[in-house]
């Protein structure tokens, strides 16, 4: 759905501007076909089906847990390149929606399904957006795939219904190394008149690319940021994440101080447990020395995530030790949960997104 295109279609075709509204209305509260927008006359509603495509893709599969808590789609784009998305319902009757930004991601992080991948390319704002447009046809039971409707189990959770309370930008790709397209998507994702989606309810996950974290600050405020850190040593850091080269514990100390100096809004320092490599004691006391050089305290929250099996060579940590590591951070002084694991059954939860070759 781009709001460009729908508006030069109908100016070309002689209707009133405020056609425009009340198809954008109709798109974003989750019609799944213009047929249902039966404010429109019937010659433009089929005109429309005809020359205007909704989404920006068509959604190869639907995958669901076996408890309907989380569902996930495997999308092709019109160029044929191939992401996912994934729906999961952290409380009943809500959901968050986690986007991919880019096709595979050229960051690398060795515990990572998607970096697998590669870098493809960057999503465009509404292949961004149009994740969320289509998750919102299927929680109204309307969604549709390249061959027809998904899977009969996903209809059947899909009863639940619900809304769609937050979007995550914690999916395929580097979301700041594709921003001008991240951004231009929040925007509409809050615009009032589209998505109606609050700023606190959308956060937007880094590697660590401190000029994007730097711009963010500036350009998106209100929105909540989520920095991937698994590590605060440098050399640890660096075997897990390569982009640690680019950007040492150092500059992100740095950067995190002016991110506070300029907001005051709470940062999540995502870190994934890995059995033996970053979950023992003086792991989580170089975390704590990581934090309290940052400061302030109260504005960071550590999610634990105790890793999601891939086709890397690690192990996840035990729950003990996870348990032994967040009393750690607590005793400390640290606000800190332990993640749910959600979608793990279908390759669909943190760290497990991927397109085989």
């Amino acid at each position: 759905m781009e709001p460009g295109r729908i508006a030069e279609f109908l100016k070309d075709c002689g209707e009133p501007e405020f056609r425009v509204r009340q198809i954008l209305r109709a798109l974003c509260a989750g019609v799944s076909s213009y047929d249902e927008i039966t404010t429109l006359p019937r010659a433009l509603r089929k005109r429309l089906s005809d020359s205007l495509p909704m989404l920006s893709f068509k959604v190869e599969r639907a995958l669901s847990t076996s408890n309907g808590s989380s569902h996930k789609a495997v999308l092709r784009l019109t160029d044929g390149q191939m992401i996912e998305t994934v729906l999961m319902s952290p409380k009943p009757g809500l959901w968050s929606v986690c986007v991919s930004s880019q096709v595979g991601c050229a960051l690398k992080c060795n515990f990572c399904a998607t970096g697998l991948m590669g870098f493809k390319r960057n999503l465009s704002a509404e292949e961004i957006t149009d994740q969320v447009l289509w998750w919102r046809q299927f929680l109204r039971g309307s969604a549709s795939g390249a061959s027809g409707t998904v899977s009969a189990q996903s209809v059947r959770s899909r009863a639940r219904g619900g809304e769609i309370s937050n979007v995550v930008y914690m999916g395929m790709g580097e979301p700041m190394l594709n921003f001008e397209a991240v951004k231009k998507s929040i925007e509409r994702l809050c615009d009032p008149g589209l998505f109606g989606f609050g700023r606190r309810s959308i956060a937007v996950s880094t590697a660590g690319v401190v000029p994007g974290i730097a711009r963010f600050s500036k350009e998106c405020p209100q929105v909540h940021l989520a920095l991937s850190l698994h590590s605060a040593n440098n050399i640890l850091r660096t075997q897990l994440m390569p982009i640690n080269k680019a950007y040492p514990i150092e500059d992100l100390v740095k950067s995190l101080r002016r991110y506070f100096a300029r907001n005051k809004r709470k940062v999540f320092l995502e870190y994934v447990l890995l059995d033996g490599e970053n979950d023992q004691l003086r792991h989580v006391q170089e975390l704590v020395r990581f934090i309290h050089r940052v400061g302030p305290v109260h504005l960071l929250h550590v999610n634990l995530i105790i890793w999601n099996p891939t086709r890397t060579p690690h192990h996840s940590s035990e729950r003990l030790v996870a348990a032994q590591f967040k009393r750690y951070l607590f005793d400390h002084g640290i606000h800190v949960t332990i993640r749910k694991n959600l979608g793990q059954e279908i390759n669909g939860a943190c760290g497990q997104l991927v397109i085989p070759e």
